[in-house]
């Protein structure tokens, strides 16, 4: 089957249904044309066919009838079931005697039979041993062209007139002719009507099966189309697995050949730094070694100039003696200045290389803080990774690439330093060269004067250049010093680098292969999870579902986008609309404070005149109680039990609070014997992409908010100061009576993005939650508005916005 599968497009189904139906009207139509016709009614023995003819049994003559045959009466079966039967041969021999009944039997045929009728006319030859019955004058037979010449011959021949028979004998012949002739009549319509009902039999049984098999090929049809449609899926997600593969084995080698080529880059350009001091120091090398040889083939120059003008020594001793005074005093300021010359220089080199340690400790701290930043940074996204699904791995190819910028960036930042310091290094070797150049002139301009002073200051000259000489020996000590200082300082600098790199080599590599390890259980996962539903769904859902994602990953990473715009925007605002509100909240709290504080002096005042009004009554009473005792005693008691009637009760006097604002304020109406109480989860804005977790939810905090009891039977809590998190608002009823509670929250009062929500009346029994307020945007659990899609699992329920990205969920206690 898998071998020879024939499959027809879904648009060529009609075209096979029209043509097998077309199939069956063209054979039908065929088989009743085919039936209609003689081709049907092959000649039976000695029988001739005759044709059908219509006509009235009137019409016929009686005398001269034709022998039927029973036997070759099949075309008979075509036609209704009450027709008459075929005539026995016997019923061809003529009956002379019979003529005169013939009116009277023609009439009662005619009375039982209908006006028209259709026989089939056959000539047939006479059999022997057959009785000649009376003739009956019913049906009429014509015979076609090949019996045409027999009737011609009978109607020419004249029969003689056979005795007159007994009527008795002729009536039981006639009888007996007629009962046979029911008989055979029945017996025809019975086998004509068994072999209509072996006709329809065999007619339904071949529609069954044709039906049948048609139905056969329907479904081995459509299961081949279904196996095909499945092969086809199948081979189209090996490819997209194939392909996905690829492009992430492509993209890891892409990734592979990019740090490769860095590690590359770095070796070699450590590499060509390495050489390019080394080229320094070989060239620095050789013009030391230059200078040393030219110092020396000037020393020799100097001997020989020595020896040469030993001889004018002595003659010139005295002359030398007095120049002596003045060119020592000139010798020493040369001394000076040059000895000044070599201090500044060996000041700004020290500072030069000061400067240059603290470059470097800075650079090694800085490396240091980003190696350390970049590693906390690695350990808090490895731990991001294993928590996040497919958006978090997203962020972490997002942070992957900043990583890589940064790094290219510092990697810039480092060739940059390298290059400021090469060109630094160039700068200060073309200072040496050029200092050293202006030594070699101020040398050679003090060896020409000095040659010219040579006969007179030979002993002073020796003295200076072993002078000279020793310092430039320590200077070149120290030179070299220095230059083994700082070649040491660079090598440890590189392998500081060095090892900072592999460690960093190493901490990547790990972490790609924790994440390669992610990724191939998360694949492993997704996998199992794809086996599952192909089996329980159809492969169209399948695809749909997977175009849905597509469609959903793209439009989130749009939103993403846009949410991030939007949260940098909303952030910004938020930023100024705390400012303004910190403002009013401080201004309107300055108002407050002195509100209370006019309040508090009124209530004060108010006291004192309390006071002073009661000293008084007490002062009165006391008065009246001095008075005689029988001076309206009633009256007395009447004023010590209490107020007169017309007098007003005195009013009860407590401590005004002026209304109290702040972010939330739950305003509870209908009864006082409630207890309210508010918790508090943070919920910071850069997590709101992700839901809460069960431990992190279980981390409430019960706050203890401002509980103010109006009048007007009712409760007002409030939250002065809302932070960033998911604020529980519960009640408590102290009663076992259920409590209807009517409430309203008020967000932002005094500000101008103030809201009002009225969360209705509600029956409290016990303790219930009465509102979920997420801050500072003010959204509630309850308001569906606020999402834009819900999800429900066996821990609990998660709403979420696709737009902000914000992720809420719930769990069940």
């Amino acid at each position: 089957m898998d071998d020879y599968v024939w499959l027809n497009r879904r648009v060529d189904r009609g075209g096979i249904g029209w043509a097998t139906v077309g199939s069956l009207a063209v054979h039908t139509l065929l088989f009743f044309v085919l039936t209609s016709t003689s081709l049907c009614y092959p000649q039976t023995g000695a029988a001739a066919k005759f044709d059908i003819l219509w006509i009235t049994p009137s019409s016929l003559p009686m005398a001269a009838t034709a022998a039927l045959d029973t036997t070759s009466a099949a075309p008979a079966a075509e036609g209704p079931a009450d027709a008459p039967a075929a005539v026995p041969p016997s019923a061809a021999v003529p009956d002379a005697a019979a003529e005169p009944d013939a009116p009277a039997e023609t009439a009662q045929v005619q009375a039982g039979e209908s006006q028209v009728e259709m026989v089939t006319a056959r000539l047939a030859t006479p059999k022997a041993k057959r009785p000649a019955p009376g003739p009956i004058k019913t049906p009429a037979l014509v015979a076609t062209a090949k019996a045409e010449e027999q009737d011609d011959d009978t109607d020419a021949v004249e029969e003689p007139e056979p005795p007159a028979p007994d009527p008795a004998e002729e009536a039981k012949v006639r009888e007996e002719t007629e009962r046979k002739r029911l008989a055979a009549l029945q017996a025809e319509q019975e086998r004509q009507a068994e072999e209509e009902a072996r006709r329809l039999r065999k007619v339904a049984e071949k529609q069954e099966a044709e039906r049948k098999a048609a139905e056969k090929k329907e479904a081995e049809r459509k299961a081949a189309e279904a196996a095909k449609a499945k092969v086809e899926q199948e081979k189209v997600a090996r490819e997209k697995a194939l392909q996905e593969r690829k492009a992430a084995e492509r993209a890891r080698q892409e990734k592979l050949a990019l740090e490769r080529e860095k590690a590359a880059a770095a070796k070699a350009e450590q590499e060509r730094n390495a050489a390019e001091a080394k080229r320094a120091e070989q060239e620095r090398q050789e013009k030391r070694q230059a200078e040393l040889q030219r110092r020396a083939a000037e020393r020799a120059k100097q001997e020989r100039l020595v020896r040469e003008r030993e001889r004018a020594a002595t003659e010139k001793a005295e002359q030398e003696r007095r120049v002596a005074a003045a060119k020592a005093e000139l010798e020493q300021q040369e001394q000076r200045e040059a000895e000044r010359e070599r201090v500044a220089a060996e000041r700004a080199q020290a500072e030069q290389l000061a400067r240059e340690r603290q470059q470097q400790a800075a650079e090694k701290v800085r490396q240091e803080r980003e190696a350390a930043a970049e590693r906390k940074r690695l350990a808090d996204q490895a731990l991001q990774e294993k928590r996040k699904a497919e958006q978090e791995r997203q962020a972490a190819r997002r942070a992957e690439a900043e990583r890589l910028a940064r790094e290219r960036e510092q990697l810039e930042a480092e060739q940059a330093e390298q290059r400021r310091q090469a060109a630094a290094e160039s700068k200060r070797l073309a200072e040496e060269k050029k200092r050293a150049e202006q030594e070699r002139k101020a040398a050679q301009r003090a060896e020409a004067q000095r040659q010219a002073r040579e006969r007179e200051q030979q002993a002073a000259r020796e003295a200076q250049q072993r002078r000279q000489a020793a310092a430039e020996k320590k200077r070149l000590a120290e030179q070299a010093l220095q230059d083994k200082r700082r070649a040491e300082q660079e090598r440890k600098a590189a392998q500081r680098a060095e090892a900072e790199r592999v460690a960093r080599e190493r901490e990547r590599l790990a972490a790609e292969k924790a994440e390669k390890q992610r990724q191939e259980a998360a694949e492993k996962k997704r996998l199992a999870e794809q086996a599952l539903l192909d089996k329980r769904k159809a492969e169209q859902e399948r695809l749909a579902a997977v175009k849905a994602q597509q469609e959903k990953l793209a439009q989130e990473r749009v939103q993403a986008a846009a949410r991030q715009a939007e949260l940098a925007r909303l952030a910004a605002a938020e930023k100024k609309r705390v400012e303004q509100e910190l403002q009013e909240r401080k201004r309107a709290e300055t108002e407050r404070l002195a509100a209370m504080r006019g309040q508090a002096e009124q209530l004060a005042r108010e006291r004192m005149a309390a006071e002073k009004a009661e000293q008084a009554r007490r002062a009165a009473v006391a008065a009246a109680a001095q008075l005689p005792a029988a001076v309206k005693p009633v009256e007395a008691k009447k004023e010590t039990a209490g107020p007169r009637p017309s007098e007003k009760p005195p009013e009860e006097k407590g401590l005004v609070i002026p209304s109290i604002h702040g972010d939330l304020k739950l305003i509870v109406a209908g009864a006082h014997d409630v207890k309210l109480s508010v918790s508090f989860k943070e919920y910071t804005r850069s997590k709101r992409g992700r839901a809460l977790t069960r431990n992190e939810s279980r981390r409430e905090k019960q706050l203890s908010p401002i509980v103010v009891k109006t009048p007007e039977k009712t409760k007002e809590v409030i939250v002065e100061k809302a932070g960033e998190g998911i604020y529980t608002f519960a009640v408590e009823t102290e009663g076992k009576e259920a409590s209807p509670l009517k409430f309203t929250l008020k967000i932002f009062e005094q500000s101008k993005a103030a809201k009002t929500k009225q969360l209705g009346a509600k029956t409290i029994t016990g303790k219930g939650v009465v509102a979920r307020v997420l801050m500072p945007e003010g959204i509630l659990w309850e308001d569906d508005e606020a999402f834009t899609g819900t999800m429900q699992d066996s821990e609990g329920v998660t709403k979420f916005n696709a737009e902000t990205g914000l992720v809420w969920k719930e769990y069940s206690q």
